[in-house]
Formats: C-alpha cells, structure tokens, sequence
C-alpha cells in the first residue's frame, strides 16, 4: 500500500540518508555494487568523548552526542550533502559533485554553519550545566568508491578510496594545528564563495597520502590567528 511505501522510504532515509536509501529501495543490493563518483568528502570527530565517556553516564552521553550530530545533520542537509555513516563520535558525509558543480562551497557553507551553531548550542547546554564538547573537522575532495560493502548476509551502503583515508588523515591534523576546520589543498582551490577568507597552514606529511599536502583554513575574526602561517613550513 501506499502508506507501506511510504514507511519504507522513511526508514530507510533514516537510517540509510536519502541517496543510499533511495538506491537500495530501487533494488540497489548487491554486494560489490559501486559507482565511482566525484565527491566533497565531510570527516568530522567530536572532540573528547573518550575521556568524556568516563566521566558522563550512559544516556547523558547519548544524550549529548544526539545533540551534537543533531546540529551536523541539519547543516549538512540544508546544503544537500548525505551523511553516510556515524563512527562512535564521529561522522562521514558526502557532498556529490554531480548534484551541481557548487558542491565544494556547499560543503563549506555547511562547515561555516556549523561553527556558529556548535557555538551556540554550547552557549545553551553550559546555561542548562550540561557537558559541552566541540568539533574537528577535515573537508577534502576526489574520486571514491560509492556502493554496497559487506557480508553476503550484512551490507554497508558507503564509500571507501584513498580520498576517504586522506580526509581522515587530515581530521588528525586539526588537533596539532589546534583548528576546528581544516581544508585540504583541492578543496581549498575549488572553494569560490569564500576564497578571501582561505588561509595556508602549511605544508604537511600525512601518514599514508603520497607526498607533502598543504593544508588549508577558514580565517575566522573571532579565532587568533598561529603566530607563524607558513604555507612552505615542513613537517614531518
């Protein structure tokens, strides 16, 4: 019936995002089934929760981690991008460059938003003595594999590619860097709407990405800028 079709594609929007859910209610469910696509991919961590996670009972800290992605999620669908997977404290979503050549500044704008409205939940929970936390988050662009991964009896609709480990490579780096964002050289060159406000951080080597990457950030007024910022700084 209608309503039973209805219900399916609420389920599976919920728990699978709208793309992925849309493609496995199609009939999209055979292991190995993959497209290769083009894609700003979003890595994001939660800071802290492991040692949160001793100090927090357990449904205060599902609680707590409900609100945090709660804001990422919305962020994320306003610029039409689709969270893929929650990793414990952290969360990969994709912004598909097929879905309009805008994506790596939706995908920005998306970033942006979600400075303001962490820091605007944090104002609330520390108003209500909740425990706060905050965010990293890495932003990187390239080719990945998109489709069903698994068991022959347990799929996982999401992507995989030397992009995905690089974006998580670079997530690492926000905490040496001490930034909540950080970009990577692709995405900083692609970015249009907020191209004066692209800062270098320097030249890294990422454990497993071939070759020095300069790594980007968002100039924010109300975040102090590193002492030094240069864009030709080793680091090994």
């Amino acid at each position: 019936s209608g309503s039973n079709r209805q219900m399916a594609h609420d389920v599976a929007d919920t728990y699978l995002g709208a793309d992925a859910g849309a493609r496995v209610l199609s009939g999209d469910i055979q292991r190995g089934t993959v497209e290769r696509i083009d894609a700003v991919i979003w890595f994001l961590d939660l800071k802290g929760f492991t040692k949160l996670s001793e100090q927090i009972e357990g449904v205060a800290m599902i609680d707590m981690l409900n609100a945090y992605f709660g804001v990422a999620v919305d962020e994320i669908d306003r610029q039409g991008g689709n969270v893929l997977k929650f990793m414990g404290d952290g969360l990969l979503a994709i912004f598909d460059k097929k879905s309009g050549p805008d994506a790596v500044d939706r995908a920005v704008e998306a970033a942006v938003a979600l400075r303001g409205a962490v820091d605007q939940l944090n104002d609330v929970r520390r108003a209500a003595r909740l425990p706060v936390t905050d965010f990293s988050l890495a932003l990187h662009e390239g080719e990945v594999l998109y489709g069903n991964i698994g068991g022959e009896t347990r799929l996982d609709f999401t992507v995989i590619g030397p992009a995905v480990n690089a974006a998580a490579r670079i997530e690492g780096m926000c905490g040496q860097l001490e930034r909540r964002l950080i970009l990577s050289a692709p995405v900083a060159a692609s970015v249009t709407g907020r191209a004066d406000e692209i800062v270098s951080l320097g030249r890294y080597l990422l454990r497993g990405v071939t070759g020095p990457q300069e790594l980007f950030t968002l100039y924010r007024r109300e975040e102090e800028m590193p002492e030094a910022l240069d864009a030709e700084a080793q680091v090994s």
